[in-house]
């Protein structure tokens, strides 16, 4: 026991001499004579860094978790990020070093050039902590990465700084470069501000959106690849167009060619009424935005199963309602959708701005998260809520 205290201890050690060598003088951890031995210590090292940094998330989330009760909840999700985060940073790691080796000026050849890349970019993980720090953190940590692999490079005689500091730079950005690219265009997460939704969404919602249900969007490009209209019913992010980019969440309940309009607290396509059953009754809401202190305004309202195509979900209507005013037809144009929100009496929509153009919807609402109420209560039952 004695001594596999002392050999963790001793590691830990290597771990902290290593970390402050990386940022005092990194040339100094570049061994020319012996370039096998600088990867095995520089992949020690990054596992290490690697391990620490995930378990100190995981841990994070873990005390979260007990502060709100709700550990059975945050508990796995610790787990699975302490287990998968170490896996997916050593395989980001192999693309990185893959890119030095084969774009940066490289002063040996063989299996030492490979040495030499995954050695430098090992060691440039000494700057995961600063990634932490808002705003800042990332631009000086690729700067300070950088600066560590160029160190090594040059001490073995990289003749072109220009070019080390280029493949450097852009290959420790690769995970920036990726994640804008997932957000882009596979997934991204918003937060629900308002009960425009409810009852399918309520203030304090974090939703998981996919990006390519209607079309590969590429960064840097406004339309979409291989471009296809959303479906009647679906829940859908969108903004109202350039001018006014924010963002918004609604359900899709008129396609190209058709007439939608409400008559009596009813929802209208082409002339007949969308099939509604009541639903539970009777419902409340409370209108307010997330930021706002609650308790906010208390609404009465019933709710009503409607369908459309093949989506069945659930929307309120106020009891007494707010308006008895109908909302006359309107022709949703060639490559527009018409959009509600489920709260029909309470929600920012398409009878006040109109249909929008479909190019315009970037994703499709699949989850529910987690949520936390205004008041910043954990609500368990919301936990990965699949929506209608």
């Amino acid at each position: 026991m004695a001594d596999a205290n002392s050999s963790l201890l001793s590691g830990f050690a290597t771990v902290v001499s290593t970390f402050v060598t990386a940022w005092q003088d990194p040339a100094q951890l570049f061994v020319a004579e012996d370039l096998a031995a600088t990867r095995q210590r520089a992949t020690r090292f990054a596992l290490a860094m690697f391990v620490l940094s995930y378990a100190a998330a995981a841990i994070g989330l873990g005390v979260i978790g007990l502060s709100l009760g709700q550990l059975g909840v945050f508990g796995p999700i610790a787990i699975i990020l302490l287990v998968s985060g170490p896996i997916l940073s050593t395989l980001l790691w192999v693309l990185e070093s893959a890119f030095v080796r084969l774009f940066g000026p490289q002063p040996v050849s063989g299996q030492g050039a490979w040495d030499l890349a995954v050695a430098g970019v090992g060691f440039a993980q000494a700057t995961l902590p600063l990634m932490i720090v808002p705003f800042v953190g990332l631009p000086l940590g690729l700067l300070l990465g950088a600066r560590i692999i160029v160190s090594g490079l040059k001490k073995l005689g990289a003749q072109s700084g220009e070019r080390a500091w280029l493949s450097a730079m852009v290959a420790l950005g690769l995970p920036t470069l990726l994640s804008l690219f997932v957000r882009t265009s596979v997934i991204e997460t918003y937060r629900q501000p308002s009960s425009g939704m409810h009852p399918t969404l309520l203030p304090g919602d974090l939703v998981l959106a996919t990006k390519f249900d209607y079309g590969i969007r590429l960064p840097g490009k406004t339309d979409a690849v291989s471009a296809s209209l959303p479906q009647l019913g679906d829940v859908v992010v969108f903004s109202k167009s350039e001018e006014q980019p924010a963002l918004f969440i609604k359900r899709v309940v008129g396609l190209p060619g058709d007439r939608i309009e409400l008559r009596d607290g009813a929802l209208w396509r082409n002339g007949q009424p969308v099939s509604a059953q009541p639903g539970p009754s009777p419902c409340e809401y409370r209108e307010i935005e997330e930021k706002q202190p609650p308790p906010g305004v208390l609404h009465k309202c019933r709710s009503v199963t409607e369908t459309l195509g093949n989506r069945s979900y659930v929307a309120s209507y106020d009891d007494p309602a707010l308006t008895q005013q109908a909302v006359p037809p309107v022709e949703v144009g060639p490559g527009q959708v018409y959009l509600l929100g489920d709260n029909r009496d309470n929600s920012h929509d398409s009878r006040h701005f109109g249909p929008i153009a479909a190019s315009r919807v970037t994703g499709r609402i699949r989850y529910v998260l987690w949520s936390f109420s205004p008041s910043r209560e954990f609500r368990k039952a919301r936990t990965f809520l699949a929506l209608p």
